[in-house]
């Protein structure tokens, strides 16, 4: 699971490879430099490690990225300025590498602050640069480093979310895909196990879509596709994660919904595709099957409970919403008349 998790969140992989890195590389140093008679660099350096691998343990525990990477990269920056005053000339090497990993880390405006700060800093202090040839020399070097590197994140920041919007969702309906889903899945499990908040899925089927591609062409199917998708995004919340599962079945993914909450969800859904869908004068229709999230459970049993509930809703006749483990009155909506007599697909 943590390889598909890491395989997912690219942030994520990044922040932890830093903490990986950083306690292999800077722990071999500051047992060093604690024998050789240098405690207070060596207490630096743990700091250093600490601070780094504790960040990297919280964007893994919450999610949260940006906050831990942005927390990285400060505890570089400082401790780099903190080695440097207190190791001289020598402790300057470790410079360029933390400039390269703020702007792997955060975004290029905060990483090109935080590097400009932690260059004037070295360069307003005489410990490590003693003369004003040395501190040019240093704050020219530095500056195409930070430069280069501004460059290099720009590029690859708009490549990784052109790349990431093609991996992660559907060409045709820009909902997400199966693979966007499960990164998403994984997220929200581990936030409602914590909190305790409700979780639901809900996944809807289009009603007889067979009938629509044989008698109108596949691309009035495709046309339905898009409509349902844009109803989808503008009729559900704003929390709401939606998703193409394949073919004409589809997926929302409700933070925070409980039983009667997803009935509501799914409800308002199913009547406003049956009203507002239309191809060629046809009303579409949707069943509709959806399971809260029972803490402890994997994903694939999840989603096997709200896929279990759409097929009762088809085999109840369609364009129905039937939600597990809701208490009150019976699941379903009105059965209306099949679109051609006699035939029953979808």
């Amino acid at each position: 699971m943590w390889k598909t998790r890491l395989k997912g969140d690219f942030h994520l992989a990044i922040i932890v490879m830093f903490g990986a890195i950083t306690a292999l590389g800077i722990t071999p140093f500051a047992v060093y430099r604690f024998l050789s008679g240098q405690p207070l660099v060596a207490l630096v350096d743990m700091v250093i490690v600490v601070g780094i691998v504790a960040s990297s343990a919280y964007a893994w525990r919450t999610g949260r990225t940006p906050g831990a990477a942005l927390i990285a990269s400060v505890t570089y920056s400082i401790g780099c300025v903190a080695v440097a005053h207190l190791a001289g000339l020598s402790g300057l090497f470790w410079v360029y590498p933390v400039l390269v990993a703020n702007f792997l880390l955060v975004g290029r405006w905060p990483a090109l602050v935080v590097s400009t700060l932690a260059i004037a800093a070295i360069i307003a202090s005489d410990a490590a640069l003693v003369s004003s040839l040395q501190k040019v020399m240093f704050g020219v070097t530095a500056a195409v480093v930070s430069l280069f590197s501004f460059v290099f994140s720009s590029r690859a920041e708009l490549q990784r979310s052109q790349l990431e919007a093609v991996a992660l969702h559907d060409p045709l309906t820009g909902a997400g895909n199966r693979r966007g889903l499960e990164t998403e899945l994984e997220i929200a499990m581990a936030s409602s196990m914590r909190s305790g908040t409700p979780l639901g899925f809900v996944v809807f089927d289009l009603d007889r879509f067979k009938l629509v591609n044989d008698d109108f062409g596949h691309e009035a199917g495709d046309d339905v596709l898009v409509q349902v998708s844009e109803l989808v995004r503008s009729s559900t919340r704003k929390d709401d994660r939606f998703f193409r599962l394949g073919g004409e079945e589809f997926g929302l993914l409700c933070p925070g919904a409980s039983p009667d909450a997803l009935w509501n969800i799914a409800e308002k859904l199913r009547v406003s595709v049956e009203r507002e869908v239309r191809c060629h004068g046809r009303s579409i229709t949707v069943s509709l099957g959806a399971a809260p999230f029972r803490p402890g459970e994997s994903a694939g049993d999840w989603l096997a409970r709200a896929d279990a509930a759409m097929y009762r809703a088809k085999r109840s006749g369609r364009n129905r919403t039937v939600i597990e483990d809701r208490s009150g009155p019976d699941d379903g909506a009105p059965v209306p008349g099949p679109l051609v007599p006699g035939r029953a697909e979808g």
